[in-house]
């Protein structure tokens, strides 16, 4: 770490009374989270004097007193910091001291190059949450209510450091009592920013779908769930977007939110009102209860209860062994979940496949046909935040996988093993994200979503534009995916500095060898939807052997053809047809259930598509394959939002369970080694014809692909194995794996803190990227 900046003395610490000055400079997440406050605390117990202040870089303390007590300081300062802090370094040194009279917070310092890291949101406190449901604390049912411990920090930032005139709560002046708390080393909300009360904080305004305000404050909330309660679909406003709030057991209302925010099928989240209300309606295991009332609050993927299967209305998570749920993470939800006291759909706000609104003006023009009325406020939200979803993967030992990294993790960086240039990679298409480098630091954006939409790539550049500011980061060079016609490759070429294309399945492996702290070569199961390959093909289904700095592709599925392109992938039973004719040739069986619910003209029209080889790429797709499989089976003939079929596939899989009657899925010496799933395809359609379930089949496909994994493993006998891309969501298939592996002598690793989805594809592409500069400057 660089030298901070004073004339260096030899000190005495040998516990003597001469006073000593300190000087000790913290980097990390240490703005907004109550550390200030903490470090007068220390220092006044301590009986020390001097000084704390936030800068750019983080925080710089001066402290004097006895080479004892400096030494205790030192020690206890990372010891007993507040649990939202992370210390990514702490450097220190002792310098003469200057006579300090009293120990003080001074006022930030803006004369330092910017290096503190932004805290994500941090969900209601136990403190607060109390407060607004104390009918004798003057913060009853007031529904902004934070203090430095909780509230929001990444969605309300404008500038750095983190000072209330720096954010959008600088509008709103503290009264006396709220001026009181903030200057009372105390109180814990002591320099708690976004700090208000009833009498001098930002308040609720309900309006009608066409925008007329018809009620403020407390009634403003009534309105809200007396509405929600009687099936009307309400837009809330949140820390970083807008919700859709409706009823979760009334199946009209909720089968009515689909139809206007034209989702047909994708599940939807649900919030409960407290834990013992969630635990009726799916599994709680004690690591997921934590997770649950985590600072993080994220959505959590559980297994349904019987209950949850009867209670929960049918629409909100079709078909789903799952529930996707989560607790009321701000004052604003506590309230309204307190007042209905029942659990209700909180989805995003927005038209399928749009990015979350979070603008007031936009959001009440683009949600006016989606919903009956909107509880607002008028405190601004500066950038977006999704809700985070994950998921618990239990075998062979259980842990947390994030499958959408946004509010509560965005934007803490991950950490590299050495310092990068300055480096920006802007992902790819689907699940979008970007990443930029500072040091030691990959700073991974919010989950954006796809970018088909002009929307999406409007707000794409907004939000790259915001953190380029935030950040202070000029990028020396950009990093892409090889596929020449994604809007972020485009993009790519708008700037004047070197540019680095990476093929998509290369970043996805070098990701999770980063997340993992790997060095040395890996075997990377790379398995996904779709990804350029070096080959101008569509791969997806992949054994790379290789590092982040290159790779050898030594394994694959054997090739098939998509028959009409993307098409193809909106409904997967035109790939059926194509494994079909792949595996039988124009002779296949035709008693299966795409005949029966596909029209014969569209079948036809596939076919000849598939005779003349027209309008056919060619893929290695696992993602593909599940979807084929999924249409073969009858399980599901089309997408309407992506993984929806290969989420059907699992589901059924689930419902088999273990112990399915194997099938054959052989090795073939070919270019390079492929997994033939000709014979699988050959073998399903005859079990099926002879009576076999599709949930039997479901789970006899899944092994059948471990198995088949496994032997490649073993054939080619690398030690170590990372599993990478949103096949791997799965957790039936990722569990399975796992477990088969490590049985074997096999070290397997999966993404925990980063999406398995192209949500991490940034990072690897940065992480190569970084390695191709660190050679070429050698």
């Amino acid at each position: 770490m660089d030298a901070i900046p004073g004339t260096a003395t030899t000190a005495d610490v040998s516990g003597g009374l001469n006073p000593e000055r300190l000087q000790v400079r913290v980097l990390g997440v240490v703005q907004g989270v109550g550390f200030r406050p903490f470090v007068y605390r220390l220092a006044s117990e301590l009986g020390l004097t001097g000084w704390v202040c936030n800068d750019g870089l983080g925080v710089l303390i001066e402290a004097e007193g006895p080479s004892s007590a400096l030494l205790t300081f030192l020690e206890r300062l990372s010891r007993e910091k507040p649990p939202p802090a992370f210390l990514y370094a702490i450097d220190h040194r002792f310098l003469q001291p200057v006579g300090y009279a009293a120990f003080t917070i001074r006022p930030s310092q803006l004369d330092e190059a910017r290096r503190v890291w932004v805290l994500p949101d941090l969900a209601v406190c136990a403190a607060c949450r109390r407060e607004v449901l104390d009918p004798n604390d003057r913060r009853y049912g007031y529904p902004f209510t934070n203090c430095t411990h909780c509230g929001p920090r990444f969605t309300i930032i404008e500038d750095l450091p983190y000072d209330r005139p720096r954010t959008s709560m600088r509008a709103f002046r503290m009264c006396p009592d709220c001026e009181r708390e903030y200057h009372d080393p105390k109180d814990r909300r002591f320099h708690a920013q976004p700090n208000a009360c009833p009498r001098c904080g930002p308040r609720l305004e309900f309006r009608t779908s066409d925008g007329t305000p018809v009620a403020w404050g407390d009634e403003a909330l009534y309105m809200a769930a007396e509405r929600v309660r009687t099936g009307s679909i309400i837009a809330l406003k949140g820390l970083g977007g807008y919700h859709l709030i409706v009823d979760a057991r009334n199946e009209p209302a909720v089968a009515r939110l689909r139809v206007h925010k034209r989702r047909p099928f994708k599940a939807f989240a649900v919030m409960y009102p407290d834990l013992e209300t969630l635990r009726r309606h799916v599994e709680v295991p004690s690591f997921a209860e934590a997770l649950l009332t985590s600072p993080q609050a994220p959505i959590l993927l559980l297994p349904r209860t019987p209950a949850g299967w009867r209670e929960v209305a049918p629409s909100v998570a079709p078909q789903s062994p799952y529930l996707g749920v989560f607790l009321p993470y701000t004052p604003l939800h506590v309230l309204l979940l307190h007042a209905l006291n029942f659990p209700v759909v909180a989805t995003s706000g927005n038209l399928s496949d749009e990015p979350i609104q979070y603008r007031d003006g936009e959001a009440l023009q683009a949600l006016a046909d989606l919903c009956d009325g909107f509880l607002l406020h008028d405190r601004p939200i500066v950038r977006h935040a999704d809700d985070s979803v994950l998921q618990v993967i239990t075998r062979p030992r259980a842990k947390p996988q994030l499958l959408r990294r946004a509010r509560g993790y965005t934007p803490l960086p991950v950490l590299a093993p050495r310092s990068l240039p300055p480096l920006l990679a802007l992902g790819g298409h689907m699940n979008a994200t970007f990443a930029l480098s500072r040091d030691r630091e990959i700073i991974l954006s919010q989950h954006i979503g796809d970018l088909d939409g002009y929307e999406a790539r409007q707000v794409y550049r907004r939000t790259l534009k915001d953190f380029l500011h935030l950040y202070e980061v000029r990028p020396q060079a950009i990093v892409h995916d090889l596929h020449p016609d994604y809007f972020t490759t485009r993009l790519a070429e708008e700037w004047d500095v070197p540019r680095f294309a990476v093929q998509h399945h290369h970043a996805h492996l070098a990701a999770c060898i980063l997340e993992n702290q790997l060095e040395g070569t890996v075997l990377g199961l790379t398995w996904d939807g779709t990804g350029y390959g070096l080959d101008g093909t569509v791969w997806g289904g992949e054994f790379l052997m290789g590092d982040p700095r290159d790779f050898r592709r030594v394994a694959s599925l054997w090739p098939f053809r998509l028959p009409t392109g993307e098409k193809a992938v909106r409904e997967p039973w035109r790939v059926a047809l194509a494994l079909l004719w792949e595996s039988f040739g124009p002779d296949f069986p035709r008693d299966l259930p795409l005949f029966r619910e596909i029209p014969g003209r569209a079948v036809e029209l596939v076919l000849q598509v598939l005779r003349k080889s027209l309008l056919s790429p060619v893929t290695t797709s696992m993602g593909r394959l599940f979807d084929g499989v999924s249409a073969l089976l009858g399980i599901s003939f089309f997408n309407t939002h992506q993984a929806q079929s290969a989420q059907l596939l699992e589901y059924a899989a689930w419902q088999y369970g273990s112990g399915s009657h194997p099938l054959p899925l052989p090795l073939q010496e070919a270019d390079i080694l492929r997994l033939d799933w000709r014979e699988l395809v050959r073998a399903l359609v005859d079990r099926f014809r002879r009576g076999a379930t599709p949930e039997a089949l479901a789970a006899a496909f899944h092994d059948a692909l471990v198995r088949a994994a496994v032997a490649v493993v073993e054939r080619l006998g690398v030690p170590r194995v990372v599993m990478a891309g949103g096949v791997f969501c799965n957790r039936y298939l990722t569990e399975a794996l796992l477990t088969d592996l490590e049985a074997r002598g096999f070290q397997g690793f999966i993404h925990t803190q980063l999406p398995p989805t192209d949500g991490s594809l940034a990072v690897g592409q940065l992480w190569v990227a970084a390695y191709r500069i660190a050679e070429v400057s050698a």
